[in-house]
């Protein structure tokens, strides 16, 4: 079974954005082993945007595995549609990885630095969505690109 862990920077603090994401972690472990990994964010009441990205990306990097598929979600990645994003999970698969980390940076993004460290880099909207929302959006699609790889009736 796949193993896809999704890393963050902060916590969900929205109620309806924690109810959507028990409802799509319960959905999404029929097809793979789903791991939440929590980072404390920077404090942001002290210093600069550098500095808080660097100290978010020292905790990145060690939870970077080189034997997985590593993703950040970032609005300069790569735009796809439903069924792009599936075939890339059956891409990568074949290319032998069988874990999927997705990173999801904190309220001011991820270093350049630590982007280089990225095997793809995923916009999931031209829009600028709140961290905790892309959580949500990202849950979603993992969960949908399943149903579209086993041809299920979710995706229309």
């Amino acid at each position: 079974m796949r193993k896809i862990r999704i890393i963050c920077i902060g916590k969900t603090q929205e109620k309806f954005i924690k109810s959507g994401l028990d409802l799509y972690d319960k959905k999404v472990k029929r097809y793979c082993n789903l791991e939440w990994i929590i980072i404390k964010a920077a404090n942001y009441t002290s210093g600069n945007i550098q500095q808080w990205q660097e100290h978010e990306a020292e905790k990145i990097g060690k939870l970077i595995q080189s034997r997985n598929m590593t993703i950040f979600c970032d609005e300069s990645g790569h735009q796809m549609s439903s069924i792009n994003m599936a075939d890339k999970f059956t891409n990568w698969a074949n290319k032998g990885y069988s874990g999927f980390d997705f990173f999801i940076g904190g309220a001011f993004g991820f270093s350049e630095e630590i982007k280089k460290k990225a095997n793809y880099l995923l916009s999931l909207s031209p829009m600028t969505l709140t961290h905790q929302m892309i959580r949500l959006l990202l849950v979603e699609q993992i969960y949908r690109s399943f149903t579209i790889i086993r041809k299920e009736k979710y995706h229309h």
